[in-house]
């Protein structure tokens, strides 16, 4: 299957793919190698065999924002949330990625986003929405990632992005983040996943009422086929509407007993099986126009030598540590590969 036979109807064909090798949204080391990780399992040459056009942007690294980031640290200007850990890092880094992504989708690319910490989301989402304005998005995860700063435990701003995004840390108020003006409104995401939230995080999902999925309600509806098109029709983004989606896929919404190799780890995450369906059946609707893949860390892999067992009807083109494998292989289920 290729996106012809997809009916893609917002882009041209060709995917930039833009890495972003930083860490810096949480604690642990590692998840800054995935991109180039992603390469090497063979993510590139699939995606060519599936018919896209590729356009490697390159990676994002905190070396190459030196300059920027030592800038940001000598601004004297008082923020209500200036000392958060490592947010002159961040917030270069996610001002770079929103330029990127505005550049790269106003002209009709697919953007594929490879973390890297889900801190980059709110540069990914905010850069789509500059050229979608009524951009829809999926966010998959364990975690709400809709902490403030007064509520998050850990401090950490991979946990906050959509809550930034959704102005619960309004404009202006967030260190290195003058650029930001957030425009996501509640109607505008469903999670699906969820089995990790905090207190606080949970009574601002209800006071918002903002669509939530969790492990319990995916079986209360009758499986994730049942889920995928509510949501979608909640989303308006089934056959008979045009509005494009973006997909956030943070490995650690998988079940941890085939995704070992990610930080936050959280018991009755989605099957592989329920992941490629969920991926697959957002690909038919023709809408996907972006997508987050984040949250891989091999340095956190059991055995760092292993390679998954290639089985019949795997894509030869991709090999690797087993986490990653199955992290290129949603990907590829976003972007048209199909078992027919």
């Amino acid at each position: 299957m290729n996106p012809i036979q997809l009916e893609q109807k917002f882009t041209n064909g060709q995917i930039s793919v833009v890495g972003v090798s930083v860490k810096e949204g949480q604690k642990l080391t590692g998840v800054e190698k995935s991109p180039s990780l992603f390469r090497d399992a063979g993510l590139l040459r699939a995606l060519e065999e599936l018919g896209w056009q590729i356009h490697d942007t390159g990676d994002i690294t905190k070396e190459g924002m030196i300059e920027d980031i030592e800038a940001e640290m000598q601004n004297s200007k008082r923020y209500k949330y200036s000392d958060l850990e490592n947010i002159e890092t961040i917030g270069v880094m996610n001002r770079k990625l929103h330029d990127i992504v505005r550049h790269r989708s106003n002209k009709k690319d697919f953007v594929l986003t490879l973390g890297g910490d889900h801190g980059l989301a709110t540069g990914s989402i905010s850069g789509m929405q500059q050229t979608y304005e009524n951009l829809k998005v999926i966010w998959f995860d364990a975690h709400g990632d809709c902490n403030t700063p007064e509520i998050s435990p850990s401090g950490n701003y991979h946990g906050m992005p959509v809550a930034h995004l959704l102005g619960w840390m309004k404009e202006g108020e967030v260190k290195s983040f003058d650029w930001l003006k957030p425009s996501l409104k509640p109607e505008n995401i469903v999670f699906i996943g969820l089995r990790d939230l905090d207190k606080g995080e949970k009574e601002l999902l209800k006071l918002h009422k903002i669509k939530v999925y969790t492990p319990y309600d995916i079986e209360d509806k009758g499986g994730i086929a049942n889920v995928m098109n509510e949501a979608l029709e909640y989303l308006q983004c089934d056959k008979q509407h045009n509005n494009p989606i973006h997909v956030s896929f943070d490995v650690d919404g998988c079940d941890p007993s085939f995704i070992t190799a990610t930080g936050t780890k959280a018991r009755c995450g989605l099957s592989e099986r329920e992941c490629h369906y969920m991926l697959q059946r957002i690909a038919r609707t023709g809408n996907l126009v972006s997508f987050d893949i984040v949250e891989i860390n091999n340095e956190l892999e059991p055995d760092q030598t292993k390679t998954r067992e290639v089985l019949h009807g795997d894509n030869k083109l991709i090999q690797g540590p087993p986490s990653l494998v199955y992290a290129v292989e949603f990907v590829l289920s976003a972007l048209g590969n199909s078992w027919l």
